[in-house]
């Protein structure tokens, strides 16, 4: 049963700290809305769902930083929705008459203020973390952890960059990024040595003296005061997307447990089939929350998750029939303890340790398999990028879908398994 929900601000707090009953009152009252509303605008049902979630997660973006008062939800939303559909369309060249709110009345002039706010802001974060994507894999792990609080000592481990040459790491990573987005935003380009300062000012890796010199800098200096605050956000709004966050976890596992539910492609159902829907997918998602394992990833394991073991051609390399056998019968368990004999005897063996990897993914023995995943990723031709799927397989069975990206995005467009990579990458929404 959905609370009863005394003032429009109640949604507003719900998302922020993602309770079940609210976000599901939010699904019930306003998502048939938007998705019939993206439908009458060129869009699909997955356009619907997506936009839909994008506007909820600006909004929880948003108020975390700053306050957020709503006079009326409803209108909110969907308003919000609307201007975030326009600029999709925008982006594939599109323009729609009739984009404008029909009904503005319940929105005060700082309603009005607020989605501009929440919409400039959701917009630069979707900017600056497409062109994240496009970095390199070594930038893309580097500048995560540097975005976070951990040492830099912890930093040149995780990296394998030496302490000493992480500034000038960082700032070729972050020239790259800013270059584009520079390019996209018409602005102009910070210097590269202020913005390697800009960064370890921000960071507190600055030396005192150093420290007091770029402050005095930037109470004389109104341009790079500008620069240096515009680099602020930006890093900021790239961290709330990249680096681990359990808040902002555990409401988006609450939204993806509701997609299939109500924004389903097959046409409506009567409304008591539809509450059964509704009251099963209620269920489901408080068995995800107690689980940490939402049916949206169990069902998007499930359907990409599916392999057949097979003998390699080096003789060096066979594998006994039995644990091929098993495996395809899906007893991985007995799998993986004939796979634990060959590599006793030939820990070299890559294939072996591919399928004993694939097998301990699937019985959740999940740290173990990317031991040999990692392994067979790194020294593997043949099994490279498959290797590569299955760690991505590895996060999404844990929910940590932007883990599971970043290894589906290491997967170049020749690999064979490309095709499935971009089928399992657009339904993670990425």
């Amino acid at each position: 049963m959905s609370p009863e929900i005394h003032y429009d601000q109640d949604y507003i707090e719900g998302l922020l700290h993602h309770t079940p009953e609210i976000i599901d009152d939010i699904y019930q009252r306003f998502a048939s809305k938007e998705k019939r509303f993206i439908l009458q605008k060129s869009g699909t049902v997955k356009d619907a769902a997506h936009i839909f979630e994008e506007a909820l997660m600006d909004i929880y973006y948003y108020a975390r930083r700053h306050p957020l008062q709503v006079s009326s939800f409803e209108p909110f939303l969907q308003l919000l929705c609307k201007r975030i559909w326009e600029r999709e369309l925008e982006k594939r060249g599109q323009r729609i008459a009739g984009m404008e709110a029909e009904e503005n009345a319940a929105l005060t002039r700082d309603d009005m203020i607020d989605i501009e706010d929440v919409l400039k802001e959701g917009e630069k974060r979707r900017l600056a973390y497409s062109l994240y994507l496009q970095l390199n894999d070594s930038c893309r792990e580097l500048l995560s952890w540097s975005l976070t609080d951990c040492l830099q000592e912890d930093i040149a481990v995780a990296t394998k960059i030496p302490v000493q040459d992480l500034p000038a790491t960082r700032q070729a990573c972050y020239l790259s990024l800013f270059k584009d987005l520079d390019t996209r935003l018409k602005s102009g380009s910070m210097a590269a040595e202020d913005l390697s300062t800009a960064d370890r000012y921000l960071s507190g890796q600055l030396p005192e003296a150093e420290n007091k010199l770029f402050e005095a800098r930037l109470k004389t200096d109104t341009t790079l005061q500008q620069q240096v605050k515009r680099f602020d956000l930006f890093r900021r709004l790239l961290a709330q997307r990249i680096c681990k966050d359990p808040d902002r976890e555990a409401i988006l596992h609450q939204l993806f447990s509701r997609r299939n539910a109500w924004f389903s492609p097959k046409e409506s159902t009567p409304t008591p089939i539809r509450n059964t829907v509704i009251l099963i997918a209620l269920f489901a998602a408080g068995v995800a929350i107690m689980l940490y394992i939402s049916p949206w990833r169990k069902n998007i394991y499930r359907q990409f998750a599916s392999t057949e073991m097979q003998a390699p051609d080096t003789d060096s390399l066979r594998l006994p029939r039995e644990a091929i056998e098993k495996f395809n019968r899906g007893h991985f368990s007995d799998a993986i303890i004939i796979l634990d004999k060959v590599l006793q005897q030939h820990p070299n063996n890559l294939y072996a340790r591919y399928y004993r990897g694939v097998s301990k993914v699937d019985l959740n023995q999940l740290e173990p398999a990317r031991a040999d995943l990692v392994q067979v990723y790194q020294q593997s031709n043949d099994l490279k990028y498959e290797a590569a799927f299955y760690m991505g397989l590895s996060y999404l069975k844990e929910g940590h879908k932007q883990e599971c990206l970043d290894w589906l995005l290491k997967i170049p467009s020749q690999a064979p398994n490309y095709i499935k990579v971009q089928k399992l990458i657009e339904e993670l929404g990425g």
